[in-house]
C-alpha cells in the first residue's frame, strides 16, 4: 500500500489544469524515491512531465513503484475550490485511488475514482543541442504568453546575443523582449543566433504551472523544440513543444 501527502494541494492543481490540455487522462508513477506524471497531446507535438523528489512530501510511503491512472476532468472537478495551504493526499486502493483534500483541517473532503489503465508516455533519449538558454521571471513569460493568446497563430522565438524576442502573428501582431540585463531576464546564453515557430495556442498550456514557480529556464535552437523547465520547490516541471515544420 501506498500513501503520499502534498503540502500544498494548488500545486497539483495547477499541474493538473495543465494537463488537461493535452491529454483526457493521466498516469502518475509512483517510486520509493518520487513522482512522477507526463502526458502528451494525440498529435505527439507536445508532451508534459512533472518530477517531484520525496522530499517535498509530507509524507511519502511507496515501497514498490507502481502506476495509477485517473481522468484529469474528475481531479479538475474536486481540485477547484482549494482554500490556500490545505494538503493533499494519494492512496491506490486495488481498482480505486483515493483523493483527500485538506486531511486533519477543519473541513476535508474524500473522493475516490477509478484506477485507470493509462499508458505512460515513454520518452526516447533525445540528444538536443540548444544553442538558447534564457532564465526568464516566470511573471514576465505568463504576461508574454497572454498577449500571444489573444493574437493566436504562431510565435516566433528569436535570440541574439542582447535580446530574446518573441512575435506572435494571428489576428494582430505583438512583440515581447526579453534583454539582457533587465528585470524580467535573470540570463541569458547565446551560442549561436536563432529562429524557431511555434503554435502559439499551444505555448498556452503551460499558463497554469507560471503560478506555481518564480523562474522558467527556456532552450531552443533553430527549427528545435522548444524546451521550458520549471523549478517547483525541489521539484520541476518541464513542457516541450515541436517547432512547425515551416519554421
Amino acid at each position: 500500500m501506498a500513501r503520499i501527502v502534498l503540502p500544498e494541494a494548488k500545486i497539483f492543481k495547477e499541474i493538473i489544469d495543465a494537463t488537461g490540455n493535452l491529454a483526457d487522462e493521466i498516469s502518475i508513477v509512483l517510486n520509493p524515491d518520487g513522482m512522477v506524471m507526463r502526458a502528451m497531446d494525440v498529435d505527439q507535438s507536445s508532451l508534459l512531465e512533472v518530477s517531484f523528489p520525496r522530499d517535498m512530501f509530507l509524507e511519502y510511503e511507496v515501497e514498490e513503484p507502481q502506476v495509477i491512472g485517473v481522468s484529469v476532468s474528475n481531479l479538475k472537478k474536486v481540485l477547484k475550490h482549494l482554500k490556500k495551504g490545505e494538503n493533499l493526499t494519494i492512496i491506490p486502493e486495488g481498482d480505486y485511488v483515493k483523493f483527500s483534500i485538506g486531511e486533519g483541517g477543519v473541513s476535508a473532503r474524500r473522493f475516490r475514482f477509478r484506477n485507470l489503465e493509462v499508458v505512460t508516455p515513454q520518452i526516447p533519449e533525445l540528444e538536443l543541442e540548444f544553442t538558447v538558454s534564457a532564465q526568464i521571471m516566470t511573471q514576465a513569460l505568463k504576461k508574454a504568453i497572454e498577449d500571444i493568446e489573444e493574437v493566436g497563430g504562431s510565435a516566433e522565438f528569436n535570440a541574439k546575443e542582447e535580446a530574446l524576442v518573441v512575435r506572435a502573428m494571428g489576428v494582430g501582431r505583438v512583440e515581447v523582449r526579453f534583454a539582457r540585463g533587465s528585470l524580467a531576464t535573470i540570463s541569458l546564453e547565446v551560442r549561436e543566433p536563432a529562429s524557431a515557430v511555434y503554435d502559439a495556442t499551444k505555448l498556452t498550456n503551460i499558463l497554469s504551472v507560471t503560478k506555481i514557480s518564480d523562474v522558467v529556464k527556456l532552450e531552443f535552437a533553430s527549427k528545435m523544440p522548444l524546451k521550458a523547465e520549471f523549478i517547483v520547490g525541489s521539484g520541476k516541471v518541464t513542457y516541450l513543444l515541436a517547432p512547425f515544420e515551416t519554421a
